[in-house]
């Protein structure tokens, strides 16, 4: 994945350019395993883009629920499989204080002064934390309401920068898929719907490991058909 990632639109030849050259990524991960492996790599890249966000995201394999005893279900995900009968349930595989993202950025820490002699552009750790948020983790495929991770992801596609933003799934797309609604919801019955539209299909490049809550299918595709999607 990460291979593909940085050989696409000039990601291999970044290296050592200014911030307003590189490209702007936001990654978006549950916590499965390899979610958390990819971040740790990606960190070791991040000279070479400009990370505008790093956001927890839920899965159909990985949810937090609500804390408040809201139980959730939906046909066919692993917990009905082989006979299985454990959901509706409160939560899903989802570590009790769960911070991978940040366990992540604080290794980067410790190696940062290292990584600082080999390429100026790498960024220091107060930065990436502030680009850490909560994305919609409470239940798989939900995109009811606005997150931290949603609201960010929004004011990005929505800012005037320059070029184009490369968002990531690892996990699955309901928080990216939050952020559009909440512009679908501002904009669409104004006269700015077409324009707005118009730039987000410019410049939003949807970079996902496959529909992993199905609301890339339910939501993104037929209501964003322009929006770039890279299976």
């Amino acid at each position: 994945m990460l291979i593909a990632l940085f050989t696409t639109n000039g990601f291999a030849h970044a290296q050592n350019l200014p911030n307003e050259t590189r490209p702007r990524i936001v990654i978006t991960a549950d916590p499965e395993l390899d979610d958390n492996n990819s971040l740790i790599r990606f960190l070791l890249y991040s000279s070479d883009v400009e990370i505008e966000g790093l956001i927890y995201a839920s899965s159909a394999f990985h949810w937090k629920g609500d804390s408040k005893r809201t139980k959730w279900f939906v046909p066919g995900r692993e917990y009905t499989r082989f006979g299985l009968n454990l959901c509706p349930c409160e939560s899903w595989r989802w570590g009790e204080g769960e911070h991978f993202i940040h366990d992540a950025v604080y290794t980067y820490a410790n190696v940062y002064a290292n990584l600082k002699i080999h390429n100026f552009n790498y960024p220091a750790p107060d930065v990436l934390r502030g680009k850490i948020r909560i994305g919609n983790i409470e239940f798989d495929g939900d995109i009811s309401k606005d997150s931290p991770g949603s609201d960010l992801i929004k004011t990005l596609i929505l800012d005037d920068k320059p070029g184009q933003l490369f968002i990531t799934a690892w996990g699955g797309q309901s928080t990216i898929a939050r952020a559009l609604k909440a512009i679908q919801e501002q904009y669409e019955f104004t006269a700015n719907w077409e324009q707005t539209k118009l730039k987000i299909y410019r410049k939003v490049v949807l970079l996902p490991s496959s529909d992993q809550d199905d609301t890339y299918a339910n939501y993104i595709k037929p209501s964003w058909p322009g929006v770039y999607h890279m299976f």
